[in-house]
């Protein structure tokens, strides 16, 4: 990545995970810092995860009945998107 313009989403869902655990190197979390400025839609994917990441902690498999049907079905759909060869 040389331009956060040139950055992709499907790029930064790749390292979301890493963008969080703060496990990239300085220059390319830079770009993604300069590619969320910018992007709205990354920015609610950063959201979802970190609301994901606040949730896990007290988590219980009854509450997964309760989220949101909206973020449910965004949540779900990046998770197959992710696994899929």
């Amino acid at each position: 990545m040389t331009d956060p313009s040139d950055l992709r989403c499907s790029e930064f869902v790749e390292l979301v995970t890493d963008y969080l655990d703060d496990a990239l190197p300085t220059d390319q979390r830079s770009q993604l810092d300069e590619h969320l400025e910018t992007c709205p839609g990354c920015q609610t994917v950063l959201a979802q995860w970190r609301e994901v990441v606040r949730l896990t902690g007290r988590l219980a498999t009854t509450d997964v009945d309760h989220v949101d049907p909206t973020t449910r079905s965004q949540l779900l759909a990046t998770f197959r998107h992710r696994h899929t060869p």
